[in-house]
Parts: structure tokens; sequence; C-alpha cells
């Protein structure tokens, strides 16, 4: 199985630094965020490259645009998701009747064959 990229929200990195400020073990935290403990290094280098404070802070209406999109982009993709399952499963179905319905046309009741006459 292939592995899927995610890409992480800003909000979601800098809450995950603020973390790994007060945590005594970056390995439990990476697991606890469900995270690559590389990624938290290599976020904590990105956000001190330069003056040595991390990045600032988003406005508040960016953030909340920015997630409304990400959300539309997951409704949309579970919507294409569920429509090519409907799909399949429609398809399935006919399937199954028309072999149901072919079985009767050709099933005409068994012939015997009289022994001993």
């Amino acid at each position: 199985m292939s592995q899927r990229w995610r890409k992480y929200s800003p909000q979601f990195r800098r809450d995950a630094l603020e973390k790994m400020k007060t945590c005594d073990n970056v390995s439990q935290l990476a697991r606890e965020l469900g995270v690559r403990r590389k990624w938290l290094y290599a976020w904590k280098k990105s956000a001190m490259a330069g003056d040595g404070e991390p990045a600032p802070a988003q406005a508040p209406a960016a953030d909340a645009a920015a997630a409304l999109r990400q959300r539309i982009a997951e409704l949309e993709a579970l919507a294409a998701r569920q429509s090519l399952e409907l799909d399949f499963f429609r398809g399935a179905l006919q399937r199954i009747a028309e072999r149901r319905r072919k079985r009767e046309l050709t099933s005409a009741p068994g012939s015997t064959s009289r022994s001993g006459s």
C-alpha cells in the first residue's frame, strides 16, 4: 500500500512546536500527534531560521478561511468516493438481477425418465 502524503496546517505546526518546547520525550509527542519525529525537528529548524524566533502567527481570518477550504476539499473527496461506491454497488445489483432473470428463463421443470418400463 502506498504512503499518502499529508500536508499539515500552519496552526497545527505552531501547536506542535509549542508542545515540543515543554515536552521531555519528542518521540512520544510525535506518536501522540501522529507525525514523524523528523518533521517536528524540521519544523523547529524552519521556524528558528532567521532571527531565532518562530514565524509570526497568521491572522485568524486567514486561518479560518484555510481551515474551511481544507474542510470543503475533504467533503468533496468524500462525496466523490461515495458516488463511486454507489455506482459500483448499483452495477453489481444490476448484474445480479440480470443473472436471476436469465436463470428463471432457462430453468424449466426437469424431465424425469422412467426406469424399468
